[in-house]
């Protein structure tokens, strides 16, 4: 997630503009996490989703 989410950065500056914490809020919900081109199989994938549903939960209860 934090690698997807530098490579954002760096492909478009103004989301640098955008608090890190909205940036993060934005990039995972309920369902997962945003599509990473570099997670080979679906395996890798739900262990993603997973983790980034975790951090969703996480993020909305503080």
């Amino acid at each position: 997630l934090g690698g997807g989410l530098i490579a954002s950065l760096n492909r478009d500056g103004d989301l640098r503009k955008i608090d890190p914490r909205k940036l993060l809020g934005d990039s995972v919900d309920e369902l997962g996490g945003p599509y990473c081109d570099y997670i080979d199989s679906e395996a890798e994938q739900n262990s993603f989703d997973a983790t980034c549903k975790k951090l969703h939960k996480f993020l909305i209860s503080h």
